[in-house]
């Protein structure tokens, strides 16, 4: 019994030295082809929520960001028994990534939340079926307009700040002719001898939380491109490294 123990020891420092891995393997392991259909799925799900039904866009990037504990987990089981130079490293660029839009949109809200005092309209953010259930009710009680404030920033942080889409349709929120960038009614033209406002006063003009927001949309949808290259290339060099580990 004491040989065999000592023998243990001495088999335990050897791979030690060597750099290989004990454990039990990790149960949060999938089979190779799984894990890549798992991974293509969220991929092709993350342009497609965005354009489809904006308001799911973080619970993709959120699963998706999940992938690092399967990712992790088959790294695992590849490196037992083998020497630490023979180890792999399976690229996890892509899930971490998917962070950076997500407390981006945190910050995001909670500024625009705490810039809601420079804006003009309580109803500021709001989309046509909010307004529609707000003024065909009569529903202007404290409760329900601050619920629908919340409501709105909830939604806002769904989407990731990039705006709230419908099968290609972007709901714009109160305000102009439906929002920055609205068209006007038919039939609308405006008054004789007017010129083209000037730009710059208007961008002078601007609140903050609409260009703060504005800034936040354009960062998040740059990122989720980015997770998007990076995931298409992580998935050719995760078959790569688990062909070479075979």
């Amino acid at each position: 019994m004491k040989h065999s123990k000592k023998d243990k020891l001495r088999r335990m420092e050897m791979q030690d030295d060597l750099g290989i891995r004990r454990g039990a393997k990790s149960p949060f392991a999938v089979p190779d082809k799984l894990y890549i259909t798992i991974k293509v799925c969220l991929l092709i799900a993350i342009p497609a929520v965005y354009f489809i039904c904006s308001p799911l866009l973080v619970l993709v990037v959120l699963a998706y960001f999940g992938l690092i504990v399967i990712t992790n987990g088959i790294e695992k089981n590849a490196n037992l028994g083998l020497k630490r130079e023979l180890h792999i490293h399976l690229p996890k660029t892509d899930s971490l990534l998917c962070l950076l839009p997500v407390i981006i949109t945190i910050v995001g809200v909670v500024v625009s939340s705490v810039s809601s005092t420079q804006r003009g309209s309580m109803f500021e953010g709001f989309d046509d079926d909010m307004l529609d259930d707000v003024l065909g009710s009569g529903g202007f009680s404290s409760f329900n307009l601050v619920w629908m404030q919340v409501w709105t920033k909830i939604k806002s942080f769904g989407t990731l700040m990039t705006g709230t889409r419908y099968f290609f349709i972007e709901q714009r929120g109160f305000g102009g002719f439906g929002g920055p960038g609205g068209d006007p009614p038919e039939g609308f033209t405006p008054p004789s001898g007017s010129s083209m406002p000037d730009m710059s006063e208007l961008l002078e003009d601007m609140p903050f939380s609409v260009m703060f927001e504005s800034i936040v949309k354009a960062v998040d949808t740059g990122l989720l491109v980015i997770v998007l290259i990076c995931g298409v290339l992580s998935v050719f060099r995760f078959k790569k490294l688990m062909r070479g580990a075979k």
